[in-house]
């Protein structure tokens, strides 16, 4: 099919091209071209830098997950053996990555160009053997009538050996191609590009900072003194040309300056507090965060966070910007390496509790508050606290206090709340002498049969899992 696209000269081929094979200072060249700022500019701004860098990391140590939906709503999470995608995605994407690897790859391309490719090796029968990530300069992207194809020119022998091939072309169902600020339906609008204003004025601020803060700290002024009459032109010049070397001494060696004859240096350059450079640099800090919707403590930006809000600021870092691309690889996932009729039953998703950290403390009182009123057993609560099963089954228990009543979905007890028995005396009766509507004391352990071994000690049923 893809050697019939070149020979057929009935309809017209329409290419949009990423680059030629090239250089890595080639394709930061071509991103200078293409998005309006090049790549290594981009980089040398360490507030862009690591706000790509907290994303993807952030993101990529997140674990994804090939999960199965139930019929309640909720899903879970398949074993390796149980699928043949769970399994792949518990092993490696290609000879050369892990799958963090992958995926920070991954999100690095679509921080910085918001088109992010990776091509689908496929066996005989369709399943996916590898998925290898490109960089967005080495894909062409071809239009032939309705139908979409990428060719991809390997740059380096590491990228041919990963190819397989020098050169490749990937139909569109081969082909996951991640885009974000998705405007033309097509290609993703580059962050490089939306931000151009705020990207030119940090890197003036850079050169700036370079330009002031360089040549050593050279001073640069005017001498004065306070007689009106001027100095003679040759102790001037004898001066000038002693300024000259004491200056260097002064750098190297930290010695005083002494001047001759009342003659005093006044330093005529600006000065950083004066100019509220700090300010200035923090305000485009600022900026660069916005363009990636982040919070800029991320970035150890630390003026103007507390503690207090800092949990919320978490909160909306994860659903605002970690979300809606971790979404976006989840979605494209399913489309590309899933059919239609396992969509319905499967989809992938990463662990939303490992994109950021938790506080140790909350997290170790929920956990203690959910296995004390049976909502984990002691294994689950043990396995959140980093430790291992307790032996022989142990630990599969769990804690059901005695003042509630246990139902099933039919609303039948299975274990009758004893809130009642301790004002029941001895004679079955209840404390104002009445006794129950069958004559004896009900108690819960008749009521304890459907629900395996149950023993209670205090005001608490030991109930273990069958």
């Amino acid at each position: 099919m893809a050697d019939g696209i070149w020979q057929d000269q009935q309809l017209e081929l329409f290419g949009k091209s990423h680059g030629e094979e090239m250089t890595m200072e080639q394709f930061a060249g071509w991103l200078g071209e293409n998005l309006g700022v090049g790549l290594t500019g981009a980089l040398q701004i360490s507030a862009l830098s690591l706000c790509a860098d907290v994303i993807a990391q952030d993101i990529s140590k997140a674990t994804l997950r090939f999960r199965e939906y139930l019929e309640n709503g909720t899903s879970k999470v398949v074993a390796p053996r149980r699928h043949a995608m769970a399994g792949f995605l518990a092993l490696e994407p290609n000879p050369r990555m892990t799958w963090d690897m992958f995926v920070e790859m991954m999100v690095y391309w679509s921080c910085f160009t918001d088109n992010a490719y990776a091509g689908i090796i496929r066996a005989n029968d369709g399943t996916p053997l590898k998925l290898i990530p490109f960089q967005t300069g080495r894909v062409v992207e071809k239009i032939f009538g309705s139908e979409t194809f990428y060719e991809v020119t390997a740059g380096s022998m590491q990228e041919q050996a990963l190819l397989e091939s020098g050169f490749r072309v990937f139909p569109e169902r081969d082909m996951i191609h991640i885009r974000t600020r998705f405007l033309d339906g097509m290609h993703g609008y580059s962050t490089l590009a939306a931000g151009r204003k705020t990207i030119e004025i940090m890197q003036n601020i850079s050169s700036y900072r370079s330009n002031l803060f360089g040549e050593e700290g050279q001073m640069r002024g005017v001498f004065t003194r306070a007689e009106v009459a001027p100095l003679p032109d040759d102790q001037f010049q004898r001066i000038r040309s002693q300024f000259k070397i004491l200056m260097n001494r002064f750098r190297q060696l930290t010695e005083p300056i002494i001047l001759e004859g009342g003659v005093k240096f006044e330093t005529i350059s600006s000065k950083p507090d004066e100019i509220e450079l700090t300010k200035q640099f923090e305000a485009q800090v600022n900026e660069v965060c916005r363009l990636f919707r982040m919070p800029p403590h991320k970035i150890f930006l630390l003026s103007g966070s507390k503690y207090e809000n800092l949990e919320t600021q978490e909160k909306m870092y994860v659903g605002d910007t970690l979300l809606p691309r971790a979404k976006r690889i989840e979605g494209m996932f399913a489309k590309m390496l899933l059919t239609n009729r396992e969509r319905v039953r499967y989809f992938f998703q990463f662990d939303r509790s490992e994109m950021t950290l938790r506080d140790s403390k909350i997290e170790t009182e929920r956990t203690i508050k959910a296995a004390g009123i049976g909502l984990i057993n002691f294994d689950e609560a043990r396995a959140v606290l980093g430790y291992n099963p307790f032996p022989d089954a142990a630990g599969k228990c769990r804690l059901i206090p005695t003042n509630m009543t246990m139902v099933d979905d039919k609303n039948n007890v299975v274990i009758a709340g004893s809130s009642t028995a301790s004002d029941k005396t001895d004679d079955g009766k209840n404390e104002d002498g009445n006794a129950d509507a069958d004559g004896e004391e009900s108690t819960s352990e008749d009521s304890t049969d459907d629900a395996g071994a149950a023993s209670k000690s205090g005001n608490i049923y030991l109930i273990k899992s069958q």
